[in-house]
Parts: C-alpha cells; sequence; structure tokens
C-alpha cells in the first residue's frame, strides 16, 4: 500500500492529427479534478502508426519521467472520472478496463444476453478482452485474470516495462524517420503485432504485449466494474417507407 501511497500516474494517449474526442477530454479534466494523486498527461499527435506511437510514449515514461505507473488512455475512451484511482487501488502490475467495440451485434449472442435480463442497450455489445472464460468464470469480481487486455485503457506499473525491456532486449530500436532522444537511450517495440507461433493467431500490439508480460511469468487483470465509453462515427440508414401510413397498420 505504500507503493500506491507514494504513486504518481503517467497518462498516455496517442492522438494522430492531435485530435481527441469529447468524451476523452472531459474525463480527463474531470479525474484531474477528484485525483489526488500526482498526474503528467502526455499526448502524441505526429505518428500515424500506433504501435510506434505506444512504445515512443512508453520511453518517455520510462526515461523522462518518475511515475510509477503508466495509463494507456485512447483519445476516444470516456472513462469515470475515479477510474485511474481504481485501477491503482487493484495493485496489479497490469490491469484495464473493457471498452465496447465500435460496433452492433445482432445474433444469437445478443438475443442470450437479453434473455439473462442484460438491458437492450448493452446487449448487443461485445468488449475489447471479453472471452469465453470470463461468461463462464464462478469469480465474483470486479477483478478477473485474463490472457489478453485492451490497452485503450489500461495501467501499467514501472516494474512491468523493467523486466520486458531487460528480457526482450531485441526489441530494442532508434527511429528512422526521426532524431534520436539526445541521451543515445533505445525505444524498445515492447508494443508490436506479432503471430502466436501456438495457435497462428495474429495478434495486436497489445496482445503481443500481454503475451510477453505472461510469457515472463506476470499476470493480465481486468476490472470489470468500470463502464467505459468508446466514442466514434455512427451511420444510421433508415426505411422511411416503413412509416408511410403507419397508423392504419396498428395492432396488425
Amino acid at each position: 500500500m505504500e507503493e500506491i501511497q507514494n504513486a504518481k500516474i503517467f497518462i498516455a494517449t496517442p492522438c494522430f492529427g492531435g485530435l481527441v474526442t469529447q468524451e476523452y477530454m472531459e474525463s480527463i479534466i474531470a479525474c484531474t479534478s477528484i485525483i489526488r494523486i500526482p498526474m503528467t498527461l502526455s499526448l502524441l499527435g505526429d505518428d500515424a502508426m500506433v504501435s510506434r506511437a505506444r512504445n515512443t510514449l512508453v520511453h518517455q515514461f520510462y526515461t523522462r519521467s518518475d511515475a510509477t505507473h503508466l495509463l494507456f488512455v485512447d483519445a476516444d475512451i470516456g472513462f469515470p472520472a475515479e477510474a485511474p484511482a481504481r485501477l491503482l487501488a487493484a495493485d496489479k502490475d497490469i490491469v484495464a478496463g473493457m471498452y465496447p467495440i465500435k460496433e452492433r451485434f445482432w445474433d444469437k449472442g445478443t438475443q442470450e444476453n437479453l434473455n439473462r435480463g442484460e438491458k437492450l442497450e448493452t446487449a448487443s455489445l461485445r468488449y475489447v478482452g471479453e472471452t469465453d472464460a470470463m461468461h463462464s468464470s464462478w469469480d465474483k469480481g470486479p477483478l478477473f485474470r485474463t490472457h489478453y487486455a485492451g490497452t485503450g485503457f489500461m495501467m501499467i506499473s514501472r516494474k512491468v516495462i523493467t523486466a520486458m525491456i531487460k528480457h526482450y532486449p531485441e526489441t530494442a530500436y532508434r527511429r528512422i524517420d526521426a532524431a534520436g532522444s539526445g541521451d543515445g537511450s533505445m525505444c524498445h517495440a515492447l508494443f508490436d503485432g506479432s503471430i502466436d507461433q501456438e495457435t497462428g493467431t495474429y495478434l495486436s500490439e497489445d496482445f503481443t504485449f500481454c503475451k510477453r508480460w505472461r510469457d515472463l511469468g506476470g499476470e493480465v487483470w481486468l476490472d470489470t466494474s468500470i463502464a467505459l465509453n468508446h466514442a466514434g462515427r455512427a451511420s444510421f440508414e433508415g426505411t422511411p417507407a416503413s412509416r408511410l401510413g403507419m397508423l392504419h397498420l396498428k395492432g396488425r
């Protein structure tokens, strides 16, 4: 608990084009106004390659700050003001919130969710990091140990970065398209897409990061109690012809 009391959070956000959503900005302002923990906010708006942007932000956290925890928050994520403190209180080396995929699914799974009593507005959603193991778990939560979690809202301890840099020296790199950091230190491609050699599955940069940590004996946790907003564009296609004369069809 002493580590938590002395904690400092480095909030890292890749935001290509320098753009963030209203939901994100309102959440950042709200959390900084109520959480009495030292926090630094670092936005990276000039890199279209999200995996490299994450690695650059990791480098900034590790070499240019004394923060104890790195909190990735993507530019399209809205979160409750107390959520960063909740992740910190979990006292896990990697712990993340679950955010909905930007799509609704009108399928058998949604109908089953409705049958179990879930509300209509969320029954059609699927979450990054959601698994069959989570569905069948007897754990009462809200913390749930898992294999993979999305980096859209993920807290990582400094211990994790230290261990991974030590055990994965082959990930060290210099950028060919940008000047060096000036201190001679190397970035590390801890976030990078990969192919799981056992299953042949393509792993995104955040899932690769989780696997690398688990391969070192580490654990990845989800906090299922945090309700996140994944903001994005929605397309609404209507069928106005169905409304013509609709009152005459009542009861049919």
